[in-house]
């Protein structure tokens, strides 16, 4: 199709008398790469008119070869916004050609949240032309939005990419300085020994195959989904060891990567499980007739859901004690129709127990005695100031370490001072 070889943009055009107005133009590619741009006329007003004007031209005598063929693309001063991103995180396109090259994720959930931030970002920016975007302009603009840091965050990312396809179309332009959008710190906390003890009584647990599916969890520091995408053929019972090679979304399906991995590069890991969690699940296993593609822990033949997972969690916090009773909640307004609608200030002391503290549990529980560069490889973290941002060292472990800490700190004193005040 004609209209498929020919791009649509708008520019300013100094008149005789001065003024300056804003035009719709075309560009197509030549044969020797070179751009050719020309009017649309001065009856196309809009883009859809200007769209509608290039579908009635003939294809050019000579088509561009593409440029993947090219070595250097044709140049472009300036070009706007929502040319850049008209074909953006479209399946085939040269744009996810090179996210692939580059090791990026191309899997469907990536395309599609991409395509959502392409479409706010071209509704507010589209008829821009990128050079005349200033960076106090964007992120006021940010500041204004009623959304998350991680939204925003999201946003400013797909406009660091915007700039940065710019330049592959021959638009020669930096992308601006952008700051990342401070982030409200809602992090788990973890379980104290005491409290561990607690939860993990068979007669807080109205399923009994959810002792087994958060003793998983606290185990090897599943994430929820990577439990409840478990398969029978992950654990390896002679090496005490599970692999975790994919996790299940919220919508059911499950991957064949890990957080953060995609089909191209899974990032699979391996955790082991200590002698206790493994005999379960054997035994778990055997009494179930869990076969190796089988989910381990499902529910009336389906694998369980978050929301299950999540309700089961709050009831055992509240069945073993460490959370209020349900006429405690209802009256605090914390337990309504029939659910909790906070996990902040459920905890007397306001912490914050959900089931990813089990993650944080383990990963503080194994830093003594994991380094964080080997740890972060059972936990799947990239980097190990990852394992820092996981270790909560609550009262309960500082308590326990003070005697090796009065050793090491009074060995740096000097000998001749008395140590024994």
């Amino acid at each position: 199709m004609a209209d498929l070889q020919y791009h649509v943009f708008k520019k300013p055009k100094k008149l005789k008398n001065g003024k300056t107005v804003k035009r719709w133009y075309y560009y197509y590619v030549d044969q020797n790469g070179k751009q050719v741009q020309k009017s649309c006329g001065k009856s196309a007003k809009s883009r859809q008119q200007a769209e509608d004007f290039i579908r009635t031209l003939p294809p050019p005598q000579s088509i561009a070869v593409s440029l993947t063929d090219r070595t250097m693309p044709p140049k472009n001063p300036d070009m706007l916004i929502g040319e850049i991103t008209r074909d953006m995180f479209i399946p085939g396109s040269l744009h996810v050609h090179r996210r692939q090259q580059l090791k990026k994720s191309t899997t469907e959930d990536t395309l599609t949240a991409g395509r959502v931030f392409m479409r706010y970002i071209t509704e507010t920016w589209g008829q821009r032309m990128i050079r005349s975007i200033e960076l106090d302009e964007i992120m006021n603009y940010l500041f204004s939005l009623k959304r998350s840091a991680s939204w925003k965050n999201q946003y400013i990312s797909a406009l660091k990419e915007i700039y940065q396809e710019a330049q592959f179309s021959g638009c020669k332009i930096f992308k601006p300085d952008f700051p990342s959008i401070g982030k409200t710190i809602n992090k788990a906390d973890i379980f104290t020994r005491r409290e561990l003890e607690l939860f993990f009584q068979r007669n807080n647990f109205s399923h009994d195959f959810f002792f087994l599916f958060f003793l998983c969890s606290l185990s090897g520091g599943l994430r929820l989904g990577e439990t409840r995408g478990m398969r029978g053929k992950q654990i390896i019972f002679e090496k005490k060891a599970v692999v975790i090679d994919g996790y299940l979304k919220h919508n059911g399906t499950r991957t064949t990567y890990n957080k953060k991995g995609s089909p191209e590069h899974p990032k699979l890991r391996v955790v082991l499980y200590p002698d206790f969690t493994l005999g379960l699940l054997q035994a778990h296993i055997a009494t179930n007739n869990i076969g190796a593609d089988d989910f381990v822990f499902s529910y009336n033949g389906h694998p369980i859901g978050q929301s299950m997972a999540q309700t089961a969690f709050n009831l055992v916090l509240i069945k073993s004690g460490i959370a209020p009773n349900k006429e405690a909640l209802v009256k605090s307004g914390k337990w309504k129709k029939g659910h909790l609608n906070t996990t902040r200030g459920l905890i007397p002391d306001n912490r914050r127990l959900i089931h990813h503290s089990l993650r944080y549990t383990y990963v503080t529980h194994m830093s003594e005695y994991i380094d964080a560069h080997n740890l972060k490889k059972f936990t799947g973290h990239d980097s190990t100031s990852m394992i820092d941002y996981y270790n909560r060292r609550n009262l309960d472990i500082a308590l326990a370490s003070i005697p090796a800490a009065e050793d090491a700190t009074s060995s740096l004193l000097p000998f001749a001072i008395d140590k024994t005040v």
